[in-house]
């Protein structure tokens, strides 16, 4: 997927705005559900992702209490270099993690921008110690726990 293209067209001399522009695509992209082993507060919840930069973080913790503990964390956005990645899940998994579910997900952004997520075609279940054996094959999570 090439990436967006960010400029404005001649029609509208508007500023670009700071939301996906890659309407009406279908492609693939890498989700990481990370579950930590004990809830993180959210600053030390998001340190703990930093090494997988350049990805979309969501924090699951309950929205009426934002300074709530953070049991566990949504990553999306495309697969730069398949071993850092590897090598940020190990360290995941050697400290925070208890479990971390991993893969290329397919996806449909519809023309108003809502991403629809394809079913996964396989589940592949590793022990912690299997990150390598993580292949990034499209529509294949890995759930290493």
């Amino acid at each position: 997927m090439s990436a967006p293209d960010s400029s404005p067209s001649p029609a509208n001399s508007a500023p670009p705005v700071a939301t996906r522009t890659d309407k009406g695509v279908r492609g693939h992209e890498l989700d990481l559900h990370v579950t930590f082993a004990q809830a993180l507060p959210r600053e030390q919840a998001l340190a703990a992702l930093l090494a997988l930069e350049g990805m979309t973080v969501e924090l699951y913790a309950p929205h009426d209490q934002p300074e709530a503990p953070v049991p566990s964390a949504r990553l999306t956005g495309p697969l730069r270099d398949a071993e850092a990645t590897r090598t940020a899940l190990t360290g995941l998994l050697a400290a925070d993690a208890r479990v971390i579910e991993v893969g290329m997900h397919g996806f449909l952004r519809s023309v108003t921008g809502q991403t629809e997520w394809m079913p996964w075609r396989k589940n592949a279940v590793l022990p912690r110690s299997k990150v390598d054996d993580v292949s990034f094959e499209e529509g294949v999570k890995f759930i290493l726990e």
